[in-house]
């Protein structure tokens, strides 16, 4: 009897044909290892730049700007033992225009009504200004009069400019006089100005008519700089 084979159910391959997807394979996995996949979650490799802060308002512009008026109290500075008047406002003009006003000294006049005469009277080798100034107090009805030696402006500690005058004693029939300016740009034409005067005229006065003279005076010296370098009484809006 002749036994019939069973058939395979694998069909040979040949050597050439096992050489050829053996080749195919290998190029597939290059190509795979070649191209990374890209997920559909990764980000961009130039995301979009993202959009700029704005600027922070001056704190002291912002808080003036908030009342819409200038402020005045009475304090003791720092480094100082008396008690001065202070005033403050919200100018809308540059640094330059509100330094040239602050040492305008013959024109100190024009400061406040209580002062009837402003001149200057000489200068220092160090570039300080000598300026007589003569004002009335007690409601004008007793008049005072002083040198008062003003610096050349110099940095304030925490940014802008101070000037500051003291009396040169001996020159005055007052005990004490004092005038410090203080400013710093608040934005794009815009000016923190800042006054401390004292006044100590050596004769009996209560100290709470002396407060309400020196935070006036210097009211009204800050509100004459303001007017003037702004050509108005009224701040547009604040914006920075």
């Amino acid at each position: 009897m002749i036994r019939r084979t069973r058939p395979s159910l694998a069909s040979p391959v040949s050597p050439l044909r096992s050489m050829a997807l053996i080749a195919s394979l290998g190029a597939l996995t290059s190509l795979a290892l070649a191209s990374p996949a890209v997920q559909a979650d990764e980000p961009s490799a130039n995301p979009a730049p993202a959009a700029a802060p704005a600027p922070a308002l001056d704190a002291d512009a912002a808080r003036l700007a908030s009342v819409g008026h200038t402020l005045k109290w009475n304090w003791t500075p720092p480094g100082r033992k008396e008690r001065f008047g202070h005033a403050e406002a919200l100018v809308h003009a540059p640094v330059s225009a509100v330094r040239q006003l602050v040492q305008d000294f013959a024109n100190y006049k024009q400061l406040a009504g209580s002062i009837t005469t402003s001149k200057v009277v000489g200068h220092t080798p160090d570039g300080s200004t000598d300026v007589y100034i003569r004002m009335g107090v007690m409601n004008n009805t007793i008049s005072v009069w002083n040198v008062t030696r003003f610096q050349p402006p110099r940095p304030a500690p925490g940014g802008g400019e101070v000037v500051e005058g003291d009396m040169v004693h001996g020159k005055g029939n007052v005990d004490d006089s004092a005038m410090i300016w203080s400013f710093h740009p608040a934005g794009n034409d815009w000016t923190v100005l800042k006054l401390d005067v004292l006044l100590a005229p050596g004769i009996p006065a209560p100290q709470s008519l002396l407060d309400e003279q020196l935070r006036d005076s210097a009211m009204d010296a800050v509100n004459s700089v303001h007017d003037r370098a702004q050509g108005s009484k009224v701040n547009p809006p604040y914006t920075g």
